[in-house]
């Protein structure tokens, strides 16, 4: 949600989790790369993805330095508050759903390139049940708020974002160093630190931080990490290994982080606000077109009724902090106390149109290879059809840019709303329907309104048996 006023922190069932912690064998076995496919004549096809260089790398994170710029130069001088909205909530989404893309790439034969990362593919299951269980822990928070000391809790609160702020910051220094760097850096690999979690499996299994995988699949994973980090077959599967670049980034990670539980700064707020959306978008994917719209569809309801329907949002927002929200200093100081004020963008409203918008992106690239391919159309044909359309940004990525439009659009209309009537939005009310909206139009144009629908990047079928595995 967007607030104009400070002390009121959004909350939604899109705030994204915490970032994955270091590398154990009791990893998520359903986090796999991006087996990118069609359901268009029961055709399934893997989409490779060539090496990312140097103009990739630009075009991924050139809007990141805009951001960087803009934060610096708010420090500096004023810079209105919705030009810095608009800034720092696109420039993260196109941030977060390049590295996406990045983290899909698939080499000859579909096999994982250094760039692939593993991710956690939401399930129809998933979908269903998020506005379910966000509704859940909002309400359970307001309990939470209206019996328990409010100092305590959010103290408990800024540690554990604060924990999970530094290991998110060292996780996105290490992806960016390994993909772009690769060999280059030969310390990168390199154990500096081994130890073990006790119980760290039963403990996950139990509570259900991720989907437990079969014993073959913990099996085969764990012999082959082991293999790397040169562990033997009587390791604790629990065992963590933090490399050279892991420290690096943990170590930023925690100046950062001792900063913002210090100082409680803006700025330090809004960097492990970008690190955990960065994380989120590029971490989770939707499945499917259908899943991302049946899950905006149900989070725009559960925005709408807890907003307007209920003061349960508006006693949580106010009560909770924790960097789960971007702040824009408006640079007026309250009358009463003499804080500064500032304008928030909880980080739902940027994550879950991110994973959407970083699905349209991987459709567009999925339609410029495995459809061509899926239409009967040679490599050589393919290749010249695409050097003869592709002229630019947008005839590359026409779905991703219209999207991103759509954000803007629906972004912008919310800060309208908000500045005439002074009051908190719900962003989805808007978002949702600019963003799908502008999807559906664009594949209208381009006459592809039923490859889009049908588009699945993991099949509820690999879902399902992933789920008997589990079980």
């Amino acid at each position: 949600h967007i607030h104009p006023h400070p002390h009121t922190p959004p909350l939604s069932p899109s705030t994204p989790p915490p970032p994955s912690r270091p590398d154990t064998a009791g990893n998520n076995a359903r986090r796999s790369s991006y087996p990118m496919t069609s359901t268009q004549d029961n055709r399934t096809t893997k989409l490779n993805l060539p090496p990312f260089d140097a103009p990739t790398m630009l075009v991924e994170f050139a809007p990141l330095a805009v951001l960087g710029l803009a934060t610096l130069a708010c420090n500096l001088v004023y810079i209105p508050v919705p030009l810095h909205m608009l800034i720092a909530s696109m420039c993260t989404i196109w941030v977060g759903s390049f590295g996406a893309l990045r983290t899909s790439a698939k080499g000859e034969g579909g096999e994982p390139t250094p760039q692939s990362e593993e991710v956690h593919h939401m399930s129809r299951r998933d979908v269903y049940m998020s506005p379910i269980l966000g509704s859940c822990l909002l309400f359970g928070l307001y309990l939470v708020y209206k019996f328990c000391p409010k100092f305590y809790v959010n103290l408990l609160i800024k540690a554990y974002f604060a924990l999970f702020g530094v290991v998110s910051i060292g996780e996105q220094i290490a992806s960016v160093v390994r993909t772009y760097c690769g060999k280059k850096v030969e310390w990168h690999d390199r154990v500096v630190l081994r130890f073990k979690i006790p119980f760290f499996n039963t403990l996950d299994a139990i509570f259900g931080l991720s989907d437990p995988p079969s014993k073959k699949e913990a099996q085969d994973k764990s012999e082959s990490e082991d293999d790397k980090a040169g562990v033997t077959e009587e390791s604790d599967p629990a065992e963590v290994v933090i490399t050279g670049l892991d420290g690096v980034g943990l170590l930023i990670g925690s100046v950062i982080g001792i900063w913002y539980v210090v100082k409680n700064h803006w700025v330090a707020n809004n960097i492990f606000g970008v690190a955990f959306s960065l994380h989120a978008i590029r971490m989770l994917s939707i499945g499917s077109f259908f899943n991302g719209v049946v899950l905006l569809t149900g989070l725009f309801f559960y925005d709408v009724f807890w907003v307007f329907g209920t003061d349960v949002m508006v006693t949580v927002a106010k009560s909770f902090d924790g960097p789960i929200k971007l702040l824009f200093p408006r640079w007026v100081q309250e009358a009463e106390t003499g804080k500064w004020q500032s304008s928030l963008l909880g980080l739902g409203d940027i994550v879950m149109p991110g994973i959407f918008i970083a699905l349209m992106l991987r459709f567009d690239r999925y339609r410029k290879t495995d459809m061509i391919a899926m239409n009967g159309k040679t490599d050589a044909k393919a290749e010249a059809e695409g050097k003869k359309n592709v002229t630019g940004f947008y005839s590359k990525y026409p779905y991703f840019s219209s999207t991103m439009v759509g954000y803007f659009v629906g972004l912008s209309m919310t800060i309208a709303v908000m500045n005439v009537f002074n009051a908190a939005q719900p962003a989805l009310l808007y978002l949702v329907p600019t963003c799908v909206g502008s999807s559906l139009i664009q594949s209208m144009v381009l006459g592809e309104l039923q490859e889009l629908w049908n588009y699945e990047e993991n099949s509820e079928e690999e879902a399902e048996k992933d789920a008997k595995k589990n079980d």
